[in-house]
């Protein structure tokens, strides 16, 4: 069960967010924004399919991480901070605190996460991945889904769960009791930096846990993340991420 609820290291600044009436000192979501939501799930929300092709929005840079700090470019209104998070069953997840490398995909930095998560009973792993906005719901239904590049070390893992949080998932939301089942997909990366694109259309949850609901909510988000499951040593880097748009 991939639950990324525990022991969330955050770390952005924390001043001037301290006082932000939606943010907790470790700088995540507290309970504030109530969206409308789908509490029965069974309302779906009419995604992009993009048949004639998909290209970068002008506005759709979320990070690239060129500047070296912890916050997601100013960009499309997004001002959220990036975190980690792993469970209490011996999960590490680092460097802590975290801090962007050089190596980036064709760039000068990206970020970059190694760790290795615990097999034990009630583990769910780790996951890095920040809040689109430092408080609130935030509206990408003009995008058609969320773009970046990756890649892993020769002993980690290559599989990888990418994941949007919105309003049915999220505890934030105000509509879920039985919260983080994202919406999302498993991927297999490779030790060279490649492309990954996902629309909103093609994610789904993970099935036999959480409460189901019919479709990701792109005007209400919350989050996105990268998550590894248990059992897991991982070496993950990931740059030049981004929403895209249908041609």
């Amino acid at each position: 069960m991939m639950m990324d609820r525990l022991q969330v290291s955050a770390f952005g600044l924390l001043v001037g967010l301290a006082s932000a009436s939606c943010i907790d000192a470790s700088q995540r979501m507290a309970t504030c924004p109530t969206g409308t939501g789908d509490p029965s799930g069974t309302g779906a929300v009419a995604l992009k399919v993009c048949s004639g092709g998909t290209k970068p929005s002008d506005d759709g840079l979320i990070d690239d991480f060129e500047d070296g700090d912890n916050q997601l470019s100013k960009v499309g209104g997004r001002d959220g901070y990036w975190f980690t998070s792993h469970d209490d069953k011996g999960s590490t997840i680092g460097p802590n605190p975290l801090k962007m490398e050089d190596g980036g995909a064709g760039s000068s930095k990206a970020m970059h996460v190694t760790g290795q998560t615990s097999g034990d009973n009630g583990a769910w792993g780790a996951l890095w991945g920040a809040n689109f906005l430092s408080q609130g719901l935030y509206d990408a239904s003009k995008y058609a889904g969320i773009a970046f590049k990756a890649k892993v070390g020769s002993s980690s893992t290559k599989k990888v769960r990418f994941k949007v949080g919105d309003v049915n998932t999220h505890p934030d939301g105000g509509v879920c009791k039985s919260c983080w089942n994202h919406f999302g997909k498993d991927m297999l990366l490779t030790t060279d930096w490649k492309d990954y694109k996902v629309t909103f259309a093609e994610m789904k949850q993970e099935g036999g846990w959480g409460e189901p609901h019919a479709s990701v909510t792109p005007s209400q988000l919350m989050s996105i993340n990268w998550s590894i499951g248990t059992g897991q040593t991982f070496d993950v880097w990931v740059d030049d991420i981004q929403f895209f748009e249908c041609i």
